[in-house]
């Protein structure tokens, strides 16, 4: 529920907004629970050019014991003038130059034989790049201030498709067409 603070006198129609102890009150509508979410392709994507030498990446004792996934969602308003399979590709071709001075996102987390501690190869084996598509409008998704369980819809699971090949991805990228 959505509550404004107006001097109005309370509304008689069921379908307006209700005055509550003089905060204006309306019914926020209840959030879309089905996304519809298709993969329309996903690929690896390495960096545009040679990166420094190969190398493993120290993982502090802490990052050995909170090892997950954190998974974001960020929204943006389509423009008329960038049709959403541009954007996809420059966001693409951005990743590829971003993998080169942080190459550690296109490694690959393992295991040290040596030491047993978990580390990051810094071995260019790629980024995810994921390409979707959903029949939803960002005004059919509601209020993107308060959290939605059917967001999780739109996170690709890295286990949903064929990417891990060479280990565990450190970095996927979705766009959604």
């Amino acid at each position: 529920m959505e509550c404004i603070y107006t001097g109005h006198r309370p509304s008689q129609e069921p379908n307006q907004a209700r005055l509550i102890m003089g905060i204006q009150c309306q019914e926020t509508p209840p959030p879309l629970q089905d996304l519809k979410v298709t993969i329309q392709n996903s690929s690896l994507v390495f960096p545009n050019h040679e990166t420094a030498q190969r190398k493993s990446m120290f993982l502090s004792n802490i990052d050995q014991v909170l090892n997950f996934n954190v998974e974001t969602v960020h929204f943006f308003a389509s423009h008329e003038d960038f049709p959403p399979q541009t954007v996809a590709e420059k966001i693409k071709d951005a990743l590829e130059k971003i993998l080169v001075p942080y190459d550690f996102l296109a490694g690959r987390l393992k295991s040290n034989a040596r030491t047993g501690r978990l580390e990051v190869d810094c071995n260019g084996a790629g980024a995810g790049f994921v390409v979707a598509s959903s029949e939803c409008t960002l005004d059919e998704i509601g209020d993107l201030v308060y959290p939605n369980a059917a967001f999780a819809k739109l996170v690709v699971n890295s286990s949903d498709h064929s990417l891990e090949k060479d280990g565990k991805l450190l970095c996927i990228i979705q766009v959604r067409v």
